[in-house]
């Protein structure tokens, strides 16, 4: 390698991406090389997609540069088809749609070289046994700040620096100083403001900074003597078959490490720089790895909490009461893991069941939340008797004292007597279906308009009689906004048909109307939380025993 190169601070080599394909490592010396499949190439690449004299390698003003020959199949750089440019650490070379060669320093042979010979041999070995040993502690450390640390105390410790910061790229391309030494708050500005490492990691290489020769602005302003900065890169392998063209692999730039010396004493070595490039890319790969393990624990974490709501809601959707004057039929299905949607029945102390559908606004964690409170308001307002016409404006006034998301609540509720008498309140919610025993469908429309947002709103109610074999029908708009792939909803008049042509039964009745829907979406899974609650009336014949049906998916 000729002497006076900046970015090789050790032998370049091109190392396959993919190792078990027979492509050879192409090691850089100061002769030129040309690589392609004819046998008279320096190097040879056994590849069909790769021409017989494809590119060609060599040293130009202490710049390693490649250039195509003029191939078929095109070279490229870091995914750019180039004619000829200069390479640099990191870059990833592609002959062809196939062939990926990964540009690497190679600074181990230097460090043995000075351990087997050279003046300074005992200080290459330290240098190299450091580095193992970091290595290996690297390759166990799972936790990302134990993994800065580590790094961090190495590079100061073999650099000699006064100081030292790893720096991370976040959302947004914000730079975030994770990592400084000394470890005081307000040592951590420089760092993210470094125009050196902003070079750094622009250049993708080393960039060294001396007082005497090349200063920044800001080291001048500190005090510092000699500054280097080198970046963190991370190769991504590409998703799919090395067959495909359009994959390319890429390097991205996670941040950057950056030492400084306020006392010049003597610059920073080509050994030190190696070890610091090498340090550099183990401590990567080590922070990428330890992200990733952070994520994949926070998504577990988040999996479990997720699954405790689940099963916590599926607890507050109980079986409907069991009552000997009727029979209920109950299913609600999540479009996410938790639901806003819910029902409620309940037997009150004078005998009447009382039985609820209601839609929280939104979906996931915070609907199911208000879902959770609204079924404990309503088994404590039912456990109290409290009449049907308070029951909307109470909850109105509760939600909208701890709603502080502006959410709202629909509600459809009624009260059956033992004689068929019932009392329906409806909130902003979907129409109630009344089906009678012989086939005919009435609906009831909302009363008055959704809680949890207006302060001076008002509800009515209406009274009607079920007769034996009538019967009650409250969904949510999980149902009624069910959308066929042309994007057409189920509508009002989908349900009126399904039920007039089901059975009479709570469970026919219920089953039906969902069976419906379903076939309306052709199969496909509704965008919006289902729920269905079904209320037929038996009167009290002699003998009668109660029955309830419940299905709450899963």
């Amino acid at each position: 390698m000729p002497s006076g190169t900046h970015s090789w601070h050790g032998q370049p080599r091109l190392v396959p991406r993919d190792s078990l394909a027979g492509i050879p490592c192409v090691v850089v010396g100061e002769n030129e090389l040309r690589l392609g499949r004819d046998s008279s190439c320096d190097v040879v690449i056994p590849e069909l997609t790769v021409s017989r004299r494809h590119a060609r390698l060599f040293w130009e003003n202490g710049e390693l540069v490649v250039e195509d020959l003029g191939s078929s199949g095109g070279t490229f750089v870091n995914g750019v088809r180039i004619q000829r440019a200069v390479l640099h650490p990191g870059d990833l070379v592609r002959l062809g749609p196939r062939v990926e060669l990964l540009a690497q320093a190679e600074p181990t042979s230097s460090l043995l070289g000075q351990a087997l010979g050279e003046e300074e041999g005992s200080r290459g070995v330290r240098h190299l046994q450091v580095l193992l040993e970091t290595a290996r502690a690297l390759n166990s450390a799972t936790v990302l700040e134990e993994v800065l640390e580590l790094v961090l105390r190495t590079v100061v410790r073999l650099m000699g620096a006064d100081r030292g910061s790893v720096v991370l790229i976040g959302e947004e391309s914000q730079r975030t100083a994770v990592a400084c030494y000394p470890s005081a708050p307000d040592e951590k500005g420089w760092a993210e403001r470094s125009s050196l490492l902003e070079a750094a990691m622009a250049q993708r290489k080393t960039v060294v900074r001396e007082a005497l020769l090349s200063p920044t602005t800001s080291m001048v302003a500190r005090g510092i003597e000699l500054a280097a900065a080198t970046p963190l890169l991370v190769a991504r392998r590409p998703m799919g078959s090395a067959g495909e063209a359009s994959f390319v692999a890429s390097i991205d730039v996670i941040g950057g490490v950056l030492v400084e010396r306020r006392v010049l004493g003597e610059s920073f070595s080509r050994e030190e720089l190696a070890v610091f490039e090498s340090l550099a890319a183990d401590a990567a790969a080590a922070i990428d790895n330890a992200r990733l393990y952070r994520e994949a624990r926070e998504k577990a974490k988040i999996e479990h909490e997720m699954s405790l709501a689940r099963a916590i809601q599926k607890a507050l959707l109980q079986e409907p009461v069991a009552v000997p004057f009727a029979e209920l039929f109950a299913f609600s299905d999540a479009a996410r893991r938790v639901a806003g949607d819910l029902y409620h029945t309940a037997q009150r102390s004078d005998g009447s069941l009382a039985v609820t559908v209601g839609d929280v606004s939104g979906k996931g964690v915070a609907a199911a939340l208000l879902m959770a409170l609204v079924q404990g308001l309503l088994g404590l307002l039912h456990d109290l008797g409290h009449p049907l016409s308070s029951l909307a404006p109470t909850l109105d006034r509760t939600l909208r004292r701890y709603n502080p998301g502006n959410r709202f609540l629909t509600l459809a509720t009624a009260v059956l007597e033992r004689n068929g008498t019932t009392q329906v309140v409806n909130a902003g919610h979907c129409p109630v279906v009344v089906v009678r025993a012989d086939g005919t469908v009435e609906e009831i429309a909302p009363h008055g308009p959704i809680l949890g947002l207006l302060p001076v709103a008002r509800w009515s109610s209406t009274e009607l009689t079920l007769h034996r074999g009538d019967a009650l029908v409250l969904y949510s708009d999980g149902i009624l906004e069910s959308c066929s792939p042309q994007g057409e909803e189920f509508g009002a008049e989908g349900i009126r048909h399904a039920v007039a042509a089901a059975g009479r039964s709570a469970a026919e009745l219920g089953t039906a109307l969902l069976q419906a829907a379903a076939a309306h979406r052709c199969g496909d899974e509704a965008e919006d939380d289902v729920t269905v609650l079904v209320v037929r009336f038996l009167g009290e014949p002699a003998g009668h025993k109660p029955q309830a049906v419940s299905e709450t998916a899963g």
